[in-house]
């Protein structure tokens, strides 16, 4: 039987991928599409970093019966829904410096075989993609590959008592590792053989792991799930796609109190009231926003306020966007003389106190070209507007970003996008109730 691919990002997988489609291994589908049936006709799964957890639950008990038929699950991202019984909630390390990034085998697995890990610890020179942290070893699981020096398991492998097996990789998707040595086709390629019952690891003889109580790994957090505020009045409601950078983002100790709505893109229509303003988190899948086109367009229509943060594609979904992509280079702070250049021009904006040029500077994903009369907040070297406010294109007001904090702040990832987050999120309360 095939192997399954889950598709819950916006673009398409690889090419690799693709072609093994093509070929009648894969079958790749949607998440909004998915169902149990799916399960039942395919004896692998791959889900990546992106993967709606939420949504997920689900199928928690189809999840189990794939397994236990024998099922391989291969799991790309940070577990914060744990959804097959055994697994835990992800736990990154507390307080890393670079050395708590090195990565290094515990045990040999088939898909890392002849890899030099050096080849996939960093991308272009900056370490923490691959993963900062673990989703704790179920018992009996095996590691696989380990960070700093005491091995926190980023990887792992977990022949399952009940059947199937389940392969743990707490990061950024392994098959977009190693890019600057054409690493990613051949993972994908390996990823998709281990999926279909290929090699595994010898369960004979294996290193033991560091016990969970001895790794540098901070506590696990509370996330208080979807809320609904009905008070009358301006609310401000998130829409969330259930991945894990949403639920700690939305949902966590840090800023969890600040949204009084917390529900799905496709339950906005029965949600949104004409005050409320709609908070787009960074790097939501376009296409469920897309697929609201016309609840969004009633809520501008009628004087509502939307916020759109970066790599959402909000060009897709909102009216009279105007953006222009670019790649984005993340290693430029690696020189001591370099400097993205960004900058805050409106220092004293409501939404812009206490914000330093530094917390708005991380990397850059493009630009925007606003309409006249619109209110640029910040700019990148080159004077191009990354964050502005247009109340011109329609009856209400869009503030628009190709900034992502949310997802890196839900990746424990870049302390600049936290520090923006804590100073905007209260910013934006105070102004929309000013």
């Amino acid at each position: 039987m095939p192997v399954l691919y889950l598709q819950s990002a916006h673009e398409g997988p690889s090419a690799t991928f693709r072609q093994a489609a093509a070929d009648g291994r894969l079958t790749i589908i949607t998440q909004e599409a998915f169902s149990a049936a799916h399960l039942e006709s395919h004896s692998g799964l791959i889900t990546g970093n992106q993967l709606d957890q939420d949504a997920m639950l689900a199928f928690k008990p189809a999840l189990e019966a794939f397994l236990a038929r024998g099922g391989r699950w291969f799991f790309n991202g940070l577990m914060v829904r744990p959804l097959v019984d055994g697994m835990a909630q992800h736990r990154s390390i507390a307080h890393p410096k670079r050395a708590d990034f090195d990565l290094a085998a515990i045990n040999p697995h088939p898909i890392f075989e002849d890899i030099d890990l050096k080849a996939i610890e960093t991308n272009k020179g900056v370490a923490g993609f691959y993963g900062r942290g673990c989703n704790p070893l179920p018992d009996g699981a095996i590691a696989i590959n380990g960070l700093g020096p005491k091995a926190v398991p980023v990887d792992w492998v977990w022949p399952r008592e009940d059947g199937g097996r389940i392969f743990s990789h707490a990061g950024n998707d392994l098959s977009t590792m190693g890019q600057e040595t054409g690493l990613p086709p051949l993972l994908a390629e390996r990823i998709i053989t281990w999926a279909q019952g290929g090699a595994c690891i010898d369960t004979d003889a294996v290193q033991p792991a560091t016990p969970l109580e001895e790794l540098p790994i901070a506590k696990a957090e509370t996330f208080g799930g979807h809320s609904s505020n009905s008070h009358a009045g301006r609310r401000l409601v998130a829409a969330s796609s259930g991945t894990y950078y949403h639920i700690r983002s939305l949902e966590g100790p840090a800023f969890g109190d600040a949204f009084d709505v917390i529900t799905t893109p496709e339950a906005l229509s029965e949600t949104l009231q004409p005050g409320d303003v709609l908070w787009v988190p960074c790097r939501t899948p376009a296409r469920r926003m897309m697929a609201q086109r016309a609840v969004i367009d009633r809520h501008l229509d009628a004087g509502g306020t939307v916020i759109a943060l970066g790599e959402s594609q909000s060009q897709l979904f909102l009216p009279e966007i105007a953006f222009t992509p670019t790649p984005t280079n993340w290693w430029w702070w690696l020189d001591p003389e370099a400097d993205l250049g960004v900058s805050i021009t409106q220092p004293d904006h409501p939404l812009m106190r206490g914000i330093q040029n530094r917390d708005v500077t991380w990397h850059l994903h493009g630009w925007f070209t606003p309409p006249e009369g619109a209110d640029v907040l910040a700019k990148d070297g080159e004077g191009r507007a990354i964050f502005y406010i247009d109340t011109v294109s329609t009856n209400g007001r869009m503030i628009v970003s190709s900034l992502d904090p949310m997802f890196h702040h839900g990746s424990h990832f870049m302390p600049a996008t936290t520090r923006f987050l804590d100073r905007f999120i209260p910013n934006l309360k105070a102004f929309i109730h000013a």
